[in-house]
């Protein structure tokens, strides 16, 4: 009897040994997966900051194009004012003049924000595949780590039977799975019977 109660013993020092191994093991895969999620929760959130600072940039950058094609135009129409005061016999050639420094001063203008439109987009890519790049690893880091928790003392059935079988011994039919997972061979069985 006492030998039964120290193998009885030895036993559960030995489960219990073997629950507590994989206790830890679950924990750190738990610590690793929380430092992959932190850490990629920091990039994501660099990544954001640095694109907000380039919205900003870009922003500022815009509003003083639009400001020097204001001073433009302005400037351009005080020149335009003196030139059509002065000479009024010149007024066909300066409103050719005004009309062409208009022109220009809007051409910059839609030169200038289709430039700022151009970086932003380019930011805009940059700033996704970071975003991507992030996501992907916080997904892979996650499921190597349950993947190896898992993957350990999951029994896997091997009695993988068919749902339907044939009653037909030797005849050949067509594959179950080209007749609407089997239910037409199940038919054709029982129309024959």
């Amino acid at each position: 009897m006492a030998s039964f109660l120290a193998q009885a013993t030895s036993a559960f020092n030995e489960a219990k040994e073997s629950v507590t191994a994989t206790a830890e093991s679950v924990g750190a895969s738990l610590t690793e997966a929380q430092k992959t999620v932190a850490a990629s929760t920091e990039t994501v959130t660099t990544s954001l900051t640095d694109a907000g600072a380039t919205v900003t940039a870009s922003v500022e950058t815009l509003q003083r194009s639009l400001t020097d094609a204001g001073e433009t135009i302005a400037a351009s129409t005080e020149t335009v004012k003196t030139e059509a005061a002065a000479a009024p016999e010149k007024v066909t050639n300066v409103s050719a003049q005004a009309r062409d420094v208009v022109d220009n001063a809007i051409s910059k203008g839609i030169e200038g924000a289709k430039s700022w439109l151009h970086g932003f987009e380019e930011k805009k890519t940059d700033i996704s595949s970071k975003i991507v790049d992030a996501a992907t690893k916080v997904v892979a880091g996650a499921s190597s780590s349950s993947t190896t928790v898992a993957s350990r003392d999951v029994p896997i059935s091997t009695d993988n039977q068919p749902l339907l079988t044939s009653e037909r011994g030797a005849e050949t039919t067509t594959p179950w799975w080209k007749n609407c997972c089997g239910v037409l061979d199940l038919l054709k069985t029982s129309t024959t019977k």
